[in-house]
Protein backbone atom coordinates (compact mmCIF):
# COMPACT_ATOMS: atom_id res chain seq x y z
CA UNK A 1 0.00 0.00 0.00
CA UNK A 2 1.40 3.20 -1.02
CA UNK A 3 2.00 5.97 1.51
CA UNK A 4 -0.22 8.24 -0.98
CA UNK A 5 -3.46 6.52 -1.18
CA UNK A 6 -5.35 9.29 -2.83
CA UNK A 7 -2.70 8.86 -6.11
CA UNK A 8 -3.14 5.34 -5.97
CA UNK A 9 -6.79 5.47 -5.89
CA UNK A 10 -6.29 7.63 -8.72
CA UNK A 11 -4.26 5.39 -11.07
CA UNK A 12 -6.63 2.22 -9.92
CA UNK A 13 -9.35 4.38 -11.73
CA UNK A 14 -7.77 6.03 -14.80
CA UNK A 15 -6.70 2.20 -15.36
CA UNK A 16 -10.14 0.79 -14.59
CA UNK A 17 -11.66 3.13 -17.01
CA UNK A 18 -9.38 2.61 -19.55
CA UNK A 19 -9.65 -1.32 -19.39
CA UNK A 20 -13.45 -0.09 -20.15
CA UNK A 21 -13.11 1.94 -22.72
CA UNK A 22 -12.62 5.06 -21.92
CA UNK A 23 -9.71 6.53 -24.22
CA UNK A 24 -10.27 10.21 -24.03
CA UNK A 25 -10.00 12.73 -20.92
CA UNK A 26 -10.23 16.29 -20.68
CA UNK A 27 -8.80 17.89 -17.77
CA UNK A 28 -9.31 21.15 -16.35
CA UNK A 29 -6.08 22.29 -13.87
CA UNK A 30 -6.81 22.26 -9.93
CA UNK A 31 -5.65 21.25 -6.75
CA UNK A 32 -8.38 18.97 -5.73
CA UNK A 33 -8.11 17.39 -8.40
CA UNK A 34 -4.13 16.34 -8.00
CA UNK A 35 -4.40 13.07 -7.79
CA UNK A 36 -6.19 12.36 -11.36
CA UNK A 37 -4.02 14.97 -13.27
CA UNK A 38 -0.53 13.54 -11.85
CA UNK A 39 -1.90 10.20 -12.96
CA UNK A 40 -2.99 11.23 -16.69
CA UNK A 41 -0.24 13.82 -16.81
CA UNK A 42 1.74 10.36 -17.13
CA UNK A 43 -0.76 8.31 -19.03
CA UNK A 44 -1.44 10.96 -21.17
CA UNK A 45 2.53 11.23 -22.43
CA UNK A 46 4.22 10.53 -25.15
CA UNK A 47 6.38 7.65 -22.57
CA UNK A 48 4.04 6.51 -20.38
CA UNK A 49 5.43 4.60 -17.91
CA UNK A 50 5.14 0.86 -17.66
CA UNK A 51 1.55 -0.66 -16.96
CA UNK A 52 0.07 2.89 -17.41
CA UNK A 53 -2.59 2.90 -19.99
CA UNK A 54 -2.22 4.98 -23.31
CA UNK A 55 -4.93 8.01 -22.69
CA UNK A 56 -5.89 10.90 -25.44
CA UNK A 57 -5.29 13.92 -22.75
CA UNK A 58 -7.06 17.60 -23.60
CA UNK A 59 -6.17 20.01 -21.26
CA UNK A 60 -8.39 23.13 -21.07
CA UNK A 61 -8.63 26.16 -18.24
CA UNK A 62 -12.73 26.49 -18.73
CA UNK A 63 -14.41 23.46 -17.33
CA UNK A 64 -18.09 24.72 -19.27
CA UNK A 65 -15.27 24.63 -22.49
CA UNK A 66 -13.48 21.09 -20.91
CA UNK A 67 -17.11 19.80 -20.88
CA UNK A 68 -18.47 20.49 -24.79
CA UNK A 69 -14.92 19.53 -26.29
CA UNK A 70 -15.52 16.30 -24.27
CA UNK A 71 -19.05 16.36 -25.80
CA UNK A 72 -17.65 16.82 -29.19
CA UNK A 73 -15.11 13.80 -28.92
CA UNK A 74 -18.06 11.80 -28.10
CA UNK A 75 -20.34 12.83 -30.71
CA UNK A 76 -17.22 11.68 -33.16
CA UNK A 77 -16.45 8.82 -31.47
CA UNK A 78 -20.16 7.77 -32.14
CA UNK A 79 -20.18 8.52 -35.30
CA UNK A 80 -17.82 6.05 -36.24
CA UNK A 81 -19.85 3.54 -34.55
CA UNK A 82 -17.76 3.83 -31.53
CA UNK A 83 -20.05 4.92 -28.28
CA UNK A 84 -17.78 5.18 -25.51
CA UNK A 85 -17.47 7.46 -22.43
CA UNK A 86 -15.13 11.02 -22.69
CA UNK A 87 -14.23 11.96 -19.29
CA UNK A 88 -13.81 15.60 -17.27
CA UNK A 89 -12.01 16.18 -14.75
CA UNK A 90 -12.33 18.90 -12.52
CA UNK A 91 -11.23 20.21 -9.49
CA UNK A 92 -14.27 21.43 -6.58
CA UNK A 93 -16.37 24.07 -6.29
CA UNK A 94 -17.79 25.95 -9.10
CA UNK A 95 -15.46 24.01 -11.56
CA UNK A 96 -18.24 21.33 -11.02
CA UNK A 97 -20.89 23.87 -11.79
CA UNK A 98 -19.97 24.81 -14.85
CA UNK A 99 -20.32 21.14 -16.18
CA UNK A 100 -23.86 21.82 -16.09
CA UNK A 101 -25.01 23.36 -19.46
CA UNK A 102 -22.76 20.37 -21.56
CA UNK A 103 -24.02 17.72 -18.91
CA UNK A 104 -27.67 18.88 -19.93
CA UNK A 105 -27.30 18.88 -23.83
CA UNK A 106 -25.40 15.50 -23.29
CA UNK A 107 -28.34 13.85 -21.06
CA UNK A 108 -31.20 15.06 -23.82
CA UNK A 109 -29.10 14.31 -26.80
CA UNK A 110 -28.09 11.05 -25.50
CA UNK A 111 -24.09 10.86 -25.82
CA UNK A 112 -21.82 8.95 -22.65
CA UNK A 113 -20.06 11.47 -20.83
CA UNK A 114 -18.37 10.54 -17.41
CA UNK A 115 -17.85 13.61 -15.22
CA UNK A 116 -15.22 13.09 -12.83
CA UNK A 117 -15.18 15.85 -10.22
CA UNK A 118 -12.70 16.21 -6.90
CA UNK A 119 -14.28 17.30 -3.57
CA UNK A 120 -13.36 17.80 -0.01
CA UNK A 121 -13.32 14.61 2.45
CA UNK A 122 -16.36 14.13 4.28
CA UNK A 123 -14.48 16.32 7.48
CA UNK A 124 -14.25 19.05 5.58
CA UNK A 125 -17.74 19.47 4.86
CA UNK A 126 -19.66 22.09 6.17
CA UNK A 127 -17.33 23.70 8.14
CA UNK A 128 -16.20 26.63 5.74
CA UNK A 129 -13.15 25.02 4.14
CA UNK A 130 -12.18 26.49 0.81
CA UNK A 131 -13.65 25.89 -2.79
CA UNK A 132 -16.09 23.43 -0.83
CA UNK A 133 -19.90 23.14 -1.78
CA UNK A 134 -23.00 20.52 -1.97
CA UNK A 135 -21.62 18.98 -5.06
CA UNK A 136 -23.06 15.85 -4.45
CA UNK A 137 -26.05 15.18 -6.61
CA UNK A 138 -25.58 18.48 -8.29
CA UNK A 139 -26.87 17.23 -11.94
CA UNK A 140 -30.18 15.99 -10.55
CA UNK A 141 -31.80 13.95 -12.90
CA UNK A 142 -29.34 14.88 -15.31
CA UNK A 143 -27.18 11.84 -15.18
CA UNK A 144 -27.86 8.43 -15.81
CA UNK A 145 -25.92 7.93 -12.19
CA UNK A 146 -24.02 9.63 -9.64
CA UNK A 147 -22.17 8.40 -6.64
CA UNK A 148 -20.39 9.96 -4.00
CA UNK A 149 -17.09 7.85 -3.72
CA UNK A 150 -15.62 8.66 -0.18
CA UNK A 151 -11.93 9.34 0.26
CA UNK A 152 -9.25 6.40 -0.01
CA UNK A 153 -7.60 5.91 3.40
CA UNK A 154 -4.31 4.49 4.21
CA UNK A 155 -4.23 0.53 4.26
CA UNK A 156 -7.56 0.01 2.20
CA UNK A 157 -7.48 -3.17 -0.29
CA UNK A 158 -7.55 -2.20 -3.86
CA UNK A 159 -9.73 -3.34 -5.98
CA UNK A 160 -12.85 -0.66 -4.74
CA UNK A 161 -12.09 2.06 -8.15
CA UNK A 162 -11.95 -1.24 -10.32
CA UNK A 163 -15.80 -1.68 -9.47
CA UNK A 164 -16.65 1.62 -9.28
CA UNK A 165 -15.44 2.43 -12.78
CA UNK A 166 -17.39 -1.27 -14.39
CA UNK A 167 -20.52 -0.02 -12.81
CA UNK A 168 -20.06 3.96 -14.29
CA UNK A 169 -19.03 2.89 -17.77
CA UNK A 170 -22.37 0.41 -17.78
CA UNK A 171 -24.54 3.03 -16.81
CA UNK A 172 -23.21 5.79 -18.98
CA UNK A 173 -23.18 3.66 -22.92
CA UNK A 174 -27.01 2.65 -21.83
CA UNK A 175 -28.38 -1.06 -21.23
CA UNK A 176 -30.23 -1.19 -24.85
CA UNK A 177 -33.09 -3.75 -23.79
CA UNK A 178 -34.36 -1.46 -21.22
CA UNK A 179 -37.47 0.58 -21.90
CA UNK A 180 -36.83 3.94 -19.19
CA UNK A 181 -34.18 6.15 -18.96
CA UNK A 182 -31.54 4.45 -17.85
CA UNK A 183 -31.24 2.54 -21.31
CA UNK A 184 -29.73 5.68 -23.21
CA UNK A 185 -26.72 6.76 -22.95
CA UNK A 186 -25.59 9.44 -21.35
CA UNK A 187 -23.50 11.48 -18.47
CA UNK A 188 -22.22 9.77 -15.19
CA UNK A 189 -20.96 11.79 -12.52
CA UNK A 190 -18.59 10.54 -9.79
CA UNK A 191 -18.05 12.73 -6.80
CA UNK A 192 -14.50 12.41 -6.02
CA UNK A 193 -13.02 13.00 -2.33
CA UNK A 194 -9.08 12.99 -1.89
CA UNK A 195 -7.06 13.85 1.36
CA UNK A 196 -4.00 15.14 0.95
CA UNK A 197 -1.34 14.69 0.22
CA UNK A 198 -2.71 15.75 -3.27
CA UNK A 199 0.41 14.93 -5.15
CA UNK A 200 1.71 12.08 -7.11
CA UNK A 201 3.67 9.74 -5.98
CA UNK A 202 5.49 7.58 -8.87
CA UNK A 203 3.90 4.89 -7.68
CA UNK A 204 3.73 1.44 -9.76
CA UNK A 205 0.42 1.50 -12.01
CA UNK A 206 -1.52 -1.23 -11.14
CA UNK A 207 -2.33 -4.26 -13.16
CA UNK A 208 -6.40 -3.83 -13.31
CA UNK A 209 -8.41 -7.03 -14.01
CA UNK A 210 -11.27 -6.62 -16.36
CA UNK A 211 -14.81 -6.57 -14.39
CA UNK A 212 -17.91 -8.10 -16.85
CA UNK A 213 -20.40 -5.83 -17.05
CA UNK A 214 -23.23 -5.99 -19.82
CA UNK A 215 -23.64 -4.34 -22.77
CA UNK A 216 -20.17 -4.18 -23.68
CA UNK A 217 -19.01 -0.79 -24.95
CA UNK A 218 -19.42 -0.45 -29.27
CA UNK A 219 -23.64 -1.83 -28.62
CA UNK A 220 -25.97 0.12 -30.81
CA UNK A 221 -29.10 1.10 -29.02
CA UNK A 222 -31.92 -0.33 -31.10
CA UNK A 223 -34.66 -2.06 -30.39
CA UNK A 224 -34.89 -5.75 -31.59
CA UNK A 225 -36.44 -6.49 -35.30
CA UNK A 226 -38.97 -8.00 -34.16
CA UNK A 227 -40.23 -5.82 -30.84
CA UNK A 228 -42.85 -4.06 -33.27
CA UNK A 229 -43.86 -6.30 -35.86
CA UNK A 230 -46.95 -4.17 -36.52
CA UNK A 231 -46.77 -2.72 -40.26
CA UNK A 232 -47.78 0.58 -40.98
CA UNK A 233 -51.35 1.37 -42.00
CA UNK A 234 -51.27 0.99 -45.64
CA UNK A 235 -52.46 4.56 -46.74
CA UNK A 236 -51.44 6.85 -49.78
CA UNK A 237 -51.55 10.42 -48.08
CA UNK A 238 -48.42 9.66 -45.89
CA UNK A 239 -45.64 11.59 -44.47
CA UNK A 240 -42.21 10.81 -43.49
CA UNK A 241 -40.64 13.57 -40.98
CA UNK A 242 -36.92 12.78 -40.51
CA UNK A 243 -35.98 14.78 -37.05
CA UNK A 244 -32.64 15.08 -35.46
CA UNK A 245 -30.47 11.55 -35.28
CA UNK A 246 -33.22 9.86 -37.77
CA UNK A 247 -30.37 7.93 -39.59
CA UNK A 248 -30.74 6.09 -43.12
CA UNK A 249 -34.03 4.61 -41.63
CA UNK A 250 -36.31 7.49 -42.32
CA UNK A 251 -35.43 7.04 -46.08
CA UNK A 252 -36.49 3.67 -46.48
CA UNK A 253 -39.85 3.70 -44.81
CA UNK A 254 -40.39 6.94 -46.85
CA UNK A 255 -38.93 5.31 -49.66
CA UNK A 256 -41.23 1.91 -49.04
CA UNK A 257 -44.03 3.11 -48.74
CA UNK A 258 -44.40 5.90 -52.11
CA UNK A 259 -43.84 8.76 -49.26
CA UNK A 260 -42.91 12.51 -49.13
CA UNK A 261 -39.66 12.53 -46.72
CA UNK A 262 -39.11 16.01 -45.15
CA UNK A 263 -35.49 15.98 -43.57
CA UNK A 264 -33.99 18.47 -41.33
CA UNK A 265 -30.21 18.43 -41.65
CA UNK A 266 -28.97 16.53 -38.88
CA UNK A 267 -31.81 13.51 -39.73
CA UNK A 268 -28.45 11.91 -41.74
CA UNK A 269 -32.01 11.00 -44.19
CA UNK A 270 -31.81 13.87 -46.77
CA UNK A 271 -31.19 12.23 -49.68
CA UNK A 272 -33.07 9.56 -52.06
CA UNK A 273 -35.78 9.82 -54.36
CA UNK A 274 -38.91 10.46 -51.79
CA UNK A 275 -36.42 13.67 -50.10
CA UNK A 276 -38.82 17.03 -50.66
CA UNK A 277 -35.63 19.14 -49.44
CA UNK A 278 -37.71 22.85 -49.98
CA UNK A 279 -39.78 21.88 -47.21
CA UNK A 280 -39.95 24.95 -45.45
CA UNK A 281 -40.44 27.27 -47.91
CA UNK A 282 -43.46 24.86 -49.29
CA UNK A 283 -44.99 24.35 -45.61
CA UNK A 284 -45.19 28.31 -45.43
CA UNK A 285 -46.52 28.62 -48.40
CA UNK A 286 -50.67 28.18 -48.96
CA UNK A 287 -50.05 24.86 -51.15
CA UNK A 288 -47.67 23.45 -48.23
CA UNK A 289 -51.20 24.28 -46.15
CA UNK A 290 -53.20 22.71 -48.34
CA UNK A 291 -51.06 19.13 -48.70
CA UNK A 292 -50.81 19.24 -45.29
CA UNK A 293 -54.68 19.18 -44.70
CA UNK A 294 -54.50 16.21 -46.77
CA UNK A 295 -51.99 14.56 -44.83
CA UNK A 296 -53.54 10.94 -43.40
CA UNK A 297 -50.47 9.39 -41.72
CA UNK A 298 -47.05 11.33 -40.17
CA UNK A 299 -44.48 8.96 -39.40
CA UNK A 300 -41.56 10.93 -37.25
CA UNK A 301 -38.17 9.39 -37.09
CA UNK A 302 -35.94 11.01 -34.76
CA UNK A 303 -36.52 14.61 -33.05
CA UNK A 304 -37.53 17.17 -35.31
CA UNK A 305 -36.97 20.84 -33.60
CA UNK A 306 -36.43 23.56 -36.32
CA UNK A 307 -39.64 24.19 -38.15
CA UNK A 308 -42.47 25.58 -36.89
CA UNK A 309 -44.12 24.46 -40.33
CA UNK A 310 -43.03 20.78 -39.16
CA UNK A 311 -44.38 20.98 -35.68
CA UNK A 312 -47.96 22.16 -37.09
CA UNK A 313 -47.86 19.41 -39.01
CA UNK A 314 -46.95 16.81 -36.38
CA UNK A 315 -49.47 18.30 -34.34
CA UNK A 316 -52.57 18.14 -36.68
CA UNK A 317 -51.68 14.61 -37.55
CA UNK A 318 -54.97 12.47 -37.81
CA UNK A 319 -52.82 9.72 -36.84
CA UNK A 320 -48.91 10.14 -35.77
CA UNK A 321 -45.95 6.92 -35.33
CA UNK A 322 -43.25 8.00 -33.40
CA UNK A 323 -39.36 6.23 -33.47
CA UNK A 324 -36.02 6.88 -32.41
CA UNK A 325 -37.24 10.18 -30.47
CA UNK A 326 -34.15 11.54 -29.12
CA UNK A 327 -32.55 10.05 -26.32
CA UNK A 328 -35.79 10.56 -23.75
CA UNK A 329 -37.80 8.62 -26.72
CA UNK A 330 -40.61 8.50 -24.47
CA UNK A 331 -41.53 12.08 -24.84
CA UNK A 332 -43.25 12.06 -27.86
CA UNK A 333 -46.31 13.96 -28.84
CA UNK A 334 -48.80 12.87 -26.27
CA UNK A 335 -51.52 12.40 -29.37
CA UNK A 336 -48.97 9.27 -31.00
CA UNK A 337 -50.32 6.38 -31.77
CA UNK A 338 -47.73 4.84 -31.48
CA UNK A 339 -44.06 5.44 -30.05
CA UNK A 340 -41.13 2.78 -30.36
CA UNK A 341 -37.60 3.30 -29.61
CA UNK A 342 -36.21 2.36 -32.80
CA UNK A 343 -37.54 1.98 -36.20
CA UNK A 344 -39.24 -2.27 -36.19
CA UNK A 345 -38.28 -3.96 -39.83
CA UNK A 346 -41.75 -3.83 -40.71
CA UNK A 347 -41.71 -0.20 -41.27
CA UNK A 348 -39.66 -0.44 -43.47
CA UNK A 349 -41.14 -2.73 -46.01
CA UNK A 350 -43.72 -1.98 -48.66
CA UNK A 351 -47.27 -2.51 -47.86
CA UNK A 352 -49.12 -5.60 -49.54
CA UNK A 353 -51.40 -5.05 -52.51
CA UNK A 354 -53.78 -3.33 -51.21
CA UNK A 355 -51.56 0.15 -51.89
CA UNK A 356 -50.30 0.66 -55.59
CA UNK A 357 -46.52 1.76 -55.26
CA UNK A 358 -46.41 2.33 -58.93
CA UNK A 359 -48.93 5.71 -58.27
CA UNK A 360 -46.23 8.12 -57.53
CA UNK A 361 -48.97 11.19 -57.66
CA UNK A 362 -49.07 11.94 -53.80
CA UNK A 363 -44.97 12.32 -53.74
CA UNK A 364 -44.97 14.01 -56.89
CA UNK A 365 -47.89 16.67 -55.56
CA UNK A 366 -45.27 17.60 -53.48
CA UNK A 367 -42.05 17.20 -55.09
CA UNK A 368 -43.86 20.01 -57.45
CA UNK A 369 -45.68 22.36 -54.84
CA UNK A 370 -42.14 22.39 -53.10
CA UNK A 371 -40.31 23.25 -56.44
CA UNK A 372 -43.02 26.15 -56.95
CA UNK A 373 -42.79 27.34 -53.19
CA UNK A 374 -39.33 27.92 -53.36
CA UNK A 375 -37.90 31.15 -52.05
CA UNK A 376 -34.54 32.37 -54.62
CA UNK A 377 -31.50 32.62 -51.84
CA UNK A 378 -30.42 36.19 -52.06
CA UNK A 379 -27.26 37.19 -53.30
CA UNK A 380 -26.00 37.99 -49.75
CA UNK A 381 -26.82 37.19 -46.90
CA UNK A 382 -27.66 34.31 -43.78
CA UNK A 383 -29.08 32.06 -46.45
CA UNK A 384 -26.85 32.92 -49.29
CA UNK A 385 -23.46 31.99 -46.75
CA UNK A 386 -25.40 28.88 -46.06
CA UNK A 387 -25.44 28.10 -49.69
CA UNK A 388 -21.48 28.76 -50.12
CA UNK A 389 -20.88 26.80 -46.70
CA UNK A 390 -23.15 23.78 -48.06
CA UNK A 391 -21.42 23.61 -51.78
CA UNK A 392 -18.11 23.28 -50.38
CA UNK A 393 -19.10 20.17 -48.27
CA UNK A 394 -18.00 16.86 -49.94
CA UNK A 395 -19.30 13.88 -49.99
CA UNK A 396 -18.44 12.26 -46.28
CA UNK A 397 -16.90 15.46 -44.73
CA UNK A 398 -18.60 15.96 -41.26
CA UNK A 399 -19.93 19.98 -40.29
CA UNK A 400 -21.24 21.26 -37.34
CA UNK A 401 -23.50 24.04 -37.34
CA UNK A 402 -24.84 26.09 -34.60
CA UNK A 403 -28.25 25.67 -32.98
CA UNK A 404 -30.07 28.98 -33.82
CA UNK A 405 -30.20 30.57 -37.44
CA UNK A 406 -27.67 28.99 -38.97
CA UNK A 407 -28.87 25.30 -38.84
CA UNK A 408 -32.25 26.66 -39.90
CA UNK A 409 -30.76 28.48 -42.96
CA UNK A 410 -29.14 24.79 -43.94
CA UNK A 411 -32.37 23.51 -43.66
CA UNK A 412 -33.81 26.25 -45.77
CA UNK A 413 -31.38 25.78 -48.87
CA UNK A 414 -29.70 22.52 -48.51
CA UNK A 415 -30.49 19.64 -51.11
CA UNK A 416 -31.51 16.44 -51.02
CA UNK A 417 -28.40 14.32 -51.87
CA UNK A 418 -27.60 11.21 -53.26
CA UNK A 419 -27.00 8.74 -50.56
CA UNK A 420 -23.32 8.43 -51.40
CA UNK A 421 -22.67 11.82 -51.59
CA UNK A 422 -24.11 13.07 -48.20
CA UNK A 423 -22.19 15.19 -45.84
CA UNK A 424 -22.74 14.05 -42.27
CA UNK A 425 -24.55 17.69 -40.35
CA UNK A 426 -24.11 17.51 -36.62
CA UNK A 427 -25.41 20.41 -34.02
CA UNK A 428 -26.48 19.76 -30.07
CA UNK A 429 -29.96 19.60 -30.51
CA UNK A 430 -30.69 17.65 -27.12
CA UNK A 431 -31.24 21.18 -25.92
CA UNK A 432 -30.53 23.12 -29.20
CA UNK A 433 -28.44 25.56 -26.96
CA UNK A 434 -26.11 27.70 -28.90
CA UNK A 435 -24.04 27.78 -25.84
CA UNK A 436 -20.65 25.19 -26.23
CA UNK A 437 -20.82 25.33 -30.37
CA UNK A 438 -17.23 26.54 -30.81
CA UNK A 439 -15.88 23.48 -28.27
CA UNK A 440 -17.93 21.55 -29.59
CA UNK A 441 -16.77 21.45 -32.95
CA UNK A 442 -13.10 21.16 -31.70
CA UNK A 443 -13.94 18.33 -29.81
CA UNK A 444 -15.27 16.57 -32.88
CA UNK A 445 -11.92 17.84 -35.25
CA UNK A 446 -9.19 16.17 -32.32
CA UNK A 447 -11.50 13.25 -32.42
CA UNK A 448 -12.53 12.55 -36.06
CA UNK A 449 -8.64 13.33 -37.14
CA UNK A 450 -9.40 15.11 -40.24
CA UNK A 451 -10.30 18.26 -41.57
CA UNK A 452 -14.04 19.33 -40.05
CA UNK A 453 -16.32 22.67 -41.16
CA UNK A 454 -18.45 24.40 -38.48
CA UNK A 455 -21.17 27.59 -39.35
CA UNK A 456 -22.27 29.22 -36.71
CA UNK A 457 -23.67 32.87 -35.90
CA UNK A 458 -21.81 35.65 -33.97
CA UNK A 459 -23.46 35.41 -30.82
CA UNK A 460 -22.90 31.55 -31.26
CA UNK A 461 -19.35 31.92 -31.63
CA UNK A 462 -19.51 34.84 -29.03
CA UNK A 463 -20.67 32.54 -26.18
CA UNK A 464 -18.04 30.19 -26.67
CA UNK A 465 -15.03 32.27 -28.16
CA UNK A 466 -12.69 30.80 -25.23
CA UNK A 467 -13.22 27.52 -26.98
CA UNK A 468 -10.82 28.86 -29.62
CA UNK A 469 -8.31 28.65 -26.49
CA UNK A 470 -6.13 25.70 -27.75
CA UNK A 471 -2.77 26.00 -24.87
CA UNK A 472 0.69 25.57 -26.87
CA UNK A 473 1.13 21.75 -25.55
CA UNK A 474 -2.21 21.03 -26.92
CA UNK A 475 -3.07 19.15 -29.99
CA UNK A 476 -4.77 22.03 -32.70
CA UNK A 477 -7.83 20.63 -34.57
CA UNK A 478 -8.13 20.71 -38.43
CA UNK A 479 -10.95 23.24 -38.18
CA UNK A 480 -12.44 25.66 -40.23
CA UNK A 481 -15.57 28.04 -38.51
CA UNK A 482 -17.55 30.12 -40.99
CA UNK A 483 -19.41 33.24 -38.66
CA UNK A 484 -21.74 34.42 -39.80
CA UNK A 485 -21.69 38.09 -38.32
CA UNK A 486 -24.76 39.84 -39.09
CA UNK A 487 -24.35 41.72 -35.74
CA UNK A 488 -26.27 40.01 -33.08
CA UNK A 489 -29.06 37.69 -32.51
CA UNK A 490 -31.12 38.48 -35.34
CA UNK A 491 -33.28 35.10 -35.46
CA UNK A 492 -35.83 36.77 -33.55
CA UNK A 493 -36.31 39.56 -36.06
CA UNK A 494 -38.39 36.20 -37.29
CA UNK A 495 -39.91 35.14 -34.06
CA UNK A 496 -42.90 37.47 -32.54
CA UNK A 497 -40.79 39.46 -30.38
CA UNK A 498 -40.56 41.46 -33.37
CA UNK A 499 -43.76 43.49 -32.89
CA UNK A 500 -42.48 45.15 -30.09
CA UNK A 501 -40.82 48.60 -30.54
CA UNK A 502 -37.40 48.34 -32.28
CA UNK A 503 -34.96 50.04 -29.53
CA UNK A 504 -36.47 47.06 -27.07
CA UNK A 505 -36.11 44.45 -29.42
CA UNK A 506 -32.57 45.20 -29.98
CA UNK A 507 -31.31 45.96 -26.73
CA UNK A 508 -32.69 42.19 -24.82
CA UNK A 509 -33.11 40.36 -28.02
CA UNK A 510 -30.93 41.14 -30.81
CA UNK A 511 -27.98 42.05 -28.52
CA UNK A 512 -25.93 44.03 -31.03
CA UNK A 513 -22.28 43.51 -29.87
CA UNK A 514 -19.74 45.42 -31.70
CA UNK A 515 -17.15 43.27 -31.26
CA UNK A 516 -13.91 42.64 -33.47
CA UNK A 517 -13.95 39.19 -34.24
CA UNK A 518 -11.08 39.38 -36.04
CA UNK A 519 -9.04 40.90 -32.94
CA UNK A 520 -10.48 37.83 -30.89
CA UNK A 521 -8.87 35.38 -33.29
CA UNK A 522 -5.69 37.35 -32.93
CA UNK A 523 -5.45 37.29 -29.32
CA UNK A 524 -6.18 33.43 -29.65
CA UNK A 525 -3.73 32.62 -32.28
CA UNK A 526 -6.61 31.28 -34.94
CA UNK A 527 -6.18 32.62 -38.57
CA UNK A 528 -8.71 34.80 -39.52
CA UNK A 529 -10.03 35.75 -43.04
CA UNK A 530 -13.01 38.72 -43.58
CA UNK A 531 -15.71 38.46 -46.67
CA UNK A 532 -18.35 40.74 -47.80
CA UNK A 533 -19.82 38.64 -50.82
CA UNK A 534 -20.73 35.21 -51.99
CA UNK A 535 -18.12 34.79 -54.44
CA UNK A 536 -15.13 35.52 -51.99
CA UNK A 537 -16.82 33.10 -49.23
CA UNK A 538 -16.77 30.10 -52.30
CA UNK A 539 -13.09 31.37 -52.56
CA UNK A 540 -12.03 31.23 -48.92
CA UNK A 541 -13.75 27.84 -49.07
CA UNK A 542 -12.48 26.58 -51.78
CA UNK A 543 -9.45 23.93 -50.09
CA UNK A 544 -10.10 22.02 -47.09
CA UNK A 545 -8.99 23.59 -43.70
CA UNK A 546 -5.44 22.71 -43.21
CA UNK A 547 -5.16 24.30 -39.57
CA UNK A 548 -7.26 25.86 -37.05
CA UNK A 549 -9.28 29.35 -38.48
CA UNK A 550 -12.11 31.56 -38.62
CA UNK A 551 -14.07 32.71 -42.02
CA UNK A 552 -15.95 35.73 -40.86
CA UNK A 553 -18.91 36.64 -43.45
CA UNK A 554 -19.86 40.20 -42.84
CA UNK A 555 -23.68 41.20 -43.39
CA UNK A 556 -23.36 44.44 -41.99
Amino acid sequence: MSANPSAEFARELIAALASHGVEDYVLCPGSRSGPLAHALAEAGSSNPPLGAPRVNLHVRIDERTAAFLALGIARARALEGDLRPVAVVTTSGTAVGNLLPAVMEAHHSGFPLMLLTADRPNELRGVGANQTTDQVGIFGTFVRWSTEVPAPSSGEASGRATQIAARAVNAAVGDSQRDDMTGSPGPVHLDLEFREPLVGDGGVWPDVPYVEYSPSIGVPIVTPADADPAPLPAVTNGVVIAGDGAGEAARLVAEAHGWPLLAEPTSGARCGDSCVPAYFDLLAADAGKKLAERVHLVVVVGRPTLSRGISALIAHAPSLMVARHGARWREAPRHAERVVRDVPKSWTEPPGDELDLGDRSWLNEWKAAAAAAHVQTPAWGRRAVAAEFVKALGSGDIAVLGSSGSIRAVDRIAPGWVTEDLPTFIANRGLAGIDGTVSTAVGVALAARRPVHALMGDVTFLHDAGGLLVGPHESRPKLRIVVVNDGGGTIFGGLEHSSAPKEYVERVFTTPHGADIASICAGYGVAHTGVRSADALAAALAEPPVGFEVVEALLT
